[in-house]
């Protein structure tokens, strides 16, 4: 079991396995995906990709910050939540996010996993908001 850097690519099946089920494949490609200082973990469980992130630099209005990153597709295969896969990821792209000198994470979090991101030191600010073929998610963020 590992966590690596691996490419935008590697990881759209997941994506579509678990956070674009139903919808076009094409769904699962992020503007943001190729950028430079965009980065991707994986954790591999005997070489099958079982949960995934990314990450990338992006302010947000709704917190004061000199270098904030934005994570965006988390997912986690069904059979595999709640090993702990998850918080291995966000501990070791919290470490990367420091070494370029990023001071917040912050996310869009679907209701199922706000409990996730609270139990990983995350805080939510303002309501409840729908983004649109999605559902309902809560701003959330996390001071490094």
């Amino acid at each position: 079991m590992k966590i690596k850097k691996v490419s935008a690519q590697q990881i759209r099946i997941l994506r579509h396995k678990v956070l674009r089920q139903g919808k076009p494949f094409s769904t699962t490609t992020y503007q943001r995906d190729n950028c430079i200082d965009t980065f991707h973990l994986a954790f591999m469980k005997e070489n099958e990709l079982v949960s995934c992130a990314t990450f990338y630099p992006e302010q947000s209005s709704l917190i004061s910050s000199k270098k904030a990153y934005r994570l965006r597709g988390m997912a986690t295969l069904e059979e595999h939540r709640k090993k702990g896969y998850g918080k291995k990821i966000m501990s070791k792209a919290i470490e990367e996010i420091k070494k370029r000198k990023g001071d917040f994470l912050w996310c869009n979090a679907r209701l199922i996993a706000v409990e996730f991101y609270k139990k990983t030191g995350f805080s939510s600010i303002g309501e409840e908001f729908n983004i649109s073929d999605i559902g309902p998610h809560y701003f959330m963020y996390k001071k490094l």
